[in-house]
């Protein structure tokens, strides 16, 4: 369909003037000629469906026009509310996550720390248990024992129980706020899905410039209406005409009404009901001269052309009208759907705002929960280290005790040694006591008698070293190889050399 239908050449051929009218030798039209111009008049008539349907397409662009500026006011209130809370949002997921975040450093940290400690700890048992204690330190007949097998392992796993349990309420505190951070993120996505399938307008595209097609398609269809008004007007002037020229004709009321009830079959029936009162020819007022009559067929004449391009004219702009009233309503209905979604989207986040305080609380639990935690296994470690520490301390207290035991060798072979030299000295004077003896007795012996001193001729005492205080031989010192205070007294001095 064009964009500017002839209707204005149609208007001027059915309004055609008597100067141009009288400038025409016309001859009288044909009575049946008449009676079919009279029913085609009539039935063009019933384009007046037409122009009911343009107002009501008018009247409906009207109130789509209205309706357009309250959506898009009311959708874009809501969207620049929603975009500014999303933005707070944003912040408030940020902070959550660098708790989070800060949680899960601070966690691997002190996971790292107590792996170290527990590698420490287990490194220094793995040396009490590879440390066989000499068997010159035990009864004789015992099977052989590590320095492992002289202290309770019971503590360790006491603690490393501990340890564990800390972890796992960690653990248990970590999965909670996860479970919260997952709930926010899948609550912030279903917003920002919801914002996304109602799309914001770009920089340049305002208002105004979205709901333009409305006011610029309703002048259109105002014009259009109009238009078809003025077409619906020119029709009824000629139906008029038509029926004025056959009340000025002999026997026309009643060849219309024959041709009226005699239409041929699929013809468009056509109703004279009303049209002429009576069949007397002329209706009240004076006849009208042959110069009127004529002109009154000539105009008649040249305007029946045009009434079928009058009615068709008509269904254009009418067409034409649907077309622009359908781009209206499918806008109008975008609109709506944008604003449904803008609503639907405001829906959700207020249920993130119901649940916020939630998420936030969620995060300060975790902390607090985190902070304790913490300071529970920091306690658990340095008992952990205390534990190392103390078992160090004993692998070098055992090598400590090598090294004593070997002073004690030491000073009991010098004591040893101290006696044999007595012991021989002991022996020269005993023999030369008996020597002296001897002597005596081959002098005087024969002369003083025996009962005068009984132990006259008793032979000389004999001296020996023995342990004071009912000491026996098993408190001496243990004879322990020169290999093992030799290794003993190196790694004394590395423990030494570390402490310095």
């Amino acid at each position: 369909m064009s964009a500017s239908p002839p209707a204005s050449r149609s208007r001027a051929s059915l309004s055609s003037s008597k100067s141009q009218s009288r400038s025409m030798a016309q001859q009288d039209i044909p009575l049946e000629t008449l009676v079919s111009h009279l029913l085609a008049s009539k039935r063009s008539l019933s384009s007046i469906s037409t122009v009911w349907r343009a107002n009501e397409i008018v009247t409906s662009a009207r109130a789509a026009l209205e309706e357009s500026v309250v959506l898009n006011a009311r959708t874009g209130f809501l969207r620049s509310g929603i975009s500014e809370q999303v933005k707070i949002l944003k912040k408030v997921r940020g902070g959550i996550e660098n708790i989070y975040k800060e949680g899960q450093w601070d966690f691997k940290s002190v996971i790292r720390t107590l792996d170290a400690a527990n590698a420490r700890l287990e490194s220094t048992m793995d040396i009490l248990r590879s440390t066989m204690v000499e068997a010159a330190f035990r009864p004789e007949k015992e099977d052989p024992r590590s320095l492992l097998d002289f202290v309770d392992e019971q503590g360790v796993e006491t603690m490393r129980d501990a340890l564990k349990e800390s972890i796992r309420e960690s653990k248990e505190a970590q999965t909670e706020f996860d479970s919260s951070i997952l709930a926010f993120e899948n609550d912030l996505r279903a917003l920002k899905a919801a914002m996304k399938s109602s799309p914001q307008p770009s920089a340049s595209q305002s208002r105004n410039e979205l709901s333009s097609t409305i006011p610029t398609h309703l002048q259109s269809l105002e014009s259009h209406a109009q238009e078809m008004a003025a077409l619906l007007d020119s029709l009824v002037r000629h139906f008029d005409l038509c029926v004025n020229a056959i009340r000025h004709t002999e026997g026309g009321y009643a060849a219309v009404r024959k041709a009226a009830s005699s239409q041929p079959p699929g013809a468009e029936a056509v109703s004279v009901s009303g049209v002429m009162n009576t069949e007397n020819d002329p209706p009240s007022g004076e006849p009208i001269s042959d110069e009127e009559r004529r002109e009154m067929l000539d105009v008649l004449e040249k305007d029946s052309s045009q009434v079928d391009d009058v009615v068709m004219e008509l269904k254009e702009y009418l067409e034409e009208m649907e077309m622009k009233h359908d781009a209206v309503l499918e806008y109008v209905s975008a609109l709506t759907t944008t604003y449904n979604e803008m609503t639907a989207a405001y829906q959700i986040l207020e249920g993130i705002g119901a649940r916020l305080p939630g998420y936030i609380i969620a995060s300060q639990d975790f902390r607090i929960r985190w902070e304790e935690t913490k300071i529970n296994i920091g306690e658990q470690l340095n008992e952990l280290e205390s534990m190392r520490l103390f078992y160090e301390n004993y692998h070098s207290s055992y090598d400590g005790l090598i090294l004593e035991v070997y002073r004690r060798k030491q000073y009991e072979e010098k004591v040893k040694t101290i006696m044999k030299k007595a012991m021989e000295q002991i022996e020269k004077v005993y023999e030369a006591d008996m020597k002296e003896r001897e002597g005596f007795r081959v002098d005087v012996g024969d002369y003083l008698p025996v009962d005068l001193w009984p132990n006259v001729n008793a032979p000389a005492p004999r001296w020996e070293f023995v342990l004071a205080d009912g000491q026996g031989q098993s408190d001496s010192v243990p004879v322990v190889e020169r290999a093992v205070f030799d290794a003993a007294g190196r790694r004394d001095r590395g423990c030494q050399r570390t402490d310095r």
